[in-house]
């Protein structure tokens, strides 16, 4: 078993990306690797807001989404101070864990690990 994993950012969702309705920025939609519980959200969304990094852009995570409002020339150094705020919330939500809850996640991944197991298995 094991404990809640990183979340982290895994791709542009250009499908779901494009113009915003805030002027010449583009609404970046970045792919987390997996959905994040609401409290991980609301605490990387409190952690951009008072994160002091590069020209602030708008940063909101949401269930498996962070969608980040910057012109595209912007997006990989937006990436990289997100990446930032992401490591803090990990860290941060892990240690906010109860035991019980840290069961949870760990019951959790162990059925998410026999079911990517399942999926893989062949039987010819």
């Amino acid at each position: 078993m094991t404990d809640f994993q990183d979340i982290t950012i895994v791709e542009l969702n250009d499908i779901d990306s494009g113009l915003s309705n805030e002027g010449p920025l583009t609404s970046m939609v970045l792919r987390l690797s997996a959905d994040a519980p609401d409290p991980w959200c609301a605490a990387f969304n409190e952690g951009w807001q008072s994160h002091d990094g590069m020209m602030k852009r708008k940063a909101t995570a949401n269930r498996d989404t962070i969608t980040s409002l910057c012109m595209p020339y912007e997006l990989q150094g937006q990436i990289i101070e997100l990446n930032k705020v992401i490591s803090q919330t990990n860290a941060t939500y892990r240690a906010s864990l109860s035991p019980e809850a840290a069961g949870c996640y760990r019951e959790a991944d162990a059925r998410r690990e026999l079911s990517d197991l399942k999926n893989s298995l062949t039987y010819d």
